[in-house]
């Protein structure tokens, strides 16, 4: 995938990293042609599968269908149950689009181990962004109950995404649920969107106005169609009171990379944890030489894509999983198979 930002996206990628499809009003096809598609199914591959297997047999299967104009409808992840038997749905996904093709909800239900179900909807609000494109304003998150768990208000100065408002709602201790509100503010360098998330709380020195106390910053780099090519989180210690905290020694860091293929899957993904050293670490480090943060956790996914069919799209997927500091390795075969959309009818000739 060309990694190069076109200017509108250099503008406002974090808006469209919240939903991608803005662009274009729900097209894959760019404005400019140097920049490759997002996906090579769209318009032509209706449904694909893709089924994992194993040396006894089929493990996992996910099924996908898209909409003709780019855009998943539903995604079903199918596996076997703990006790044994047929496969069975585990995780669907459906989404639904307006009339423009924007995405106006997701509603994700999961089976979790024990048997039990979760469901989360997250409906989606726009605002024109310019004469071709919108952005997602407001969006809200509700429970299987079909309570209001969290929301979300985006808020731009000119073109650029400049400050987003996250509130969520514990609904734990019954009545009135608790409510906590986060507040990030966004901020450019170059091809880097940078941002901090803060709280707001009371100043003790005068309680009628208020400090951030900081959680995380965040720097993030972005492809054209706003999907994330590096992303590296900063988390910060919220005991140490606002107005106290040294931003430049977070407790903790996730720095992520990852590439994308022609169908617009991610095939490649390097994830590594930091965390803060021991207590011996820093005394034994006499001359102060050790990065304030080491290596925790590792994660590393490969695919590979081959044996194409006729219409061009590979059958076979190979994948290799690296997990933790050790480089502990898990390879599996994927089968892919693929319904195609039915031609155009012939127009009559007058």
């Amino acid at each position: 995938m060309n990694r190069i930002i076109s200017r509108l996206t250099a503008l406002s990628a974090a808006t469209l990293l919240m939903l991608p499809s803005c662009l274009g009003k729900g097209k894959d096809t760019p404005e400019f042609p140097s920049v490759k598609p997002l996906s090579t199914l769209t318009g032509k591959v209706e449904k694909r599968t893709i089924t994992r297997l194993s040396a006894t047999g089929t493990e996992e299967r996910t099924e996908e269908v898209y909409r003709p104009d780019g855009g998943l409808l539903t995604k079903t992840v199918y596996a076997l149950p703990a006790t044994g038997g047929a496969l069975q749905p585990i995780e669907t996904t459906t989404n639904t689009y307006d009339g423009q093709g924007q995405r106006i909800s997701q509603v994700i239900e999961k089976r979790t181990a024990t048997g039990t179900s979760e469901r989360t909807e997250t409906k989606y609000t726009y605002r024109p962004f310019s004469s071709r494109a919108s952005y997602v304003s407001h969006y809200e998150e509700y429970d299987a109950t079909g309570r209001l768990v969290a929301k979300v208000d985006n808020e731009l100065e000119g073109t650029l995404l400049s400050r987003a408002i996250r509130t969520t709602f514990d609904y734990s201790a019954g009545g009135t649920p608790q409510e906590t509100t986060l507040r990030t503010n966004y901020s450019y360098r170059s091809s880097l969107i940078d941002s901090r998330t803060f709280s707001l709380v009371p100043d003790p020195k005068n309680p009628k106005s208020t400090l951030p106390l900081y959680h995380q910053e965040q720097s993030l780099r972005v492809d054209y169609y706003g999907r994330k090519l590096f992303d590296e989180v900063h988390t910060f210690d919220t005991t140490q009171g606002a107005g106290k905290q040294d931003l430049n020694r977070p407790n903790g860091a996730t720095v992520s990379i990852y590439g994308y293929g022609e169908m617009g899957d991610v095939i490649s993904e390097l994830r590594e944890i930091h965390g803060q050293r021991t207590k011996e670490e820093l005394e034994a480090d006499k001359e102060h030489k050790l990065p304030l943060l080491k290596l925790i956790d590792r994660y590393s996914y490969q695919a590979k894509y081959s044996l194409p069919n006729e219409e061009g799209f590979p059958t076979k997927m190979e994948v290799t999983i690296e997990r933790g500091i050790e480089k502990t390795k898990t390879t599996y075969t994927a089968r892919l198979s693929y319904t195609y959309f039915a031609s155009p009818k012939p127009q009559p000739v007058h």
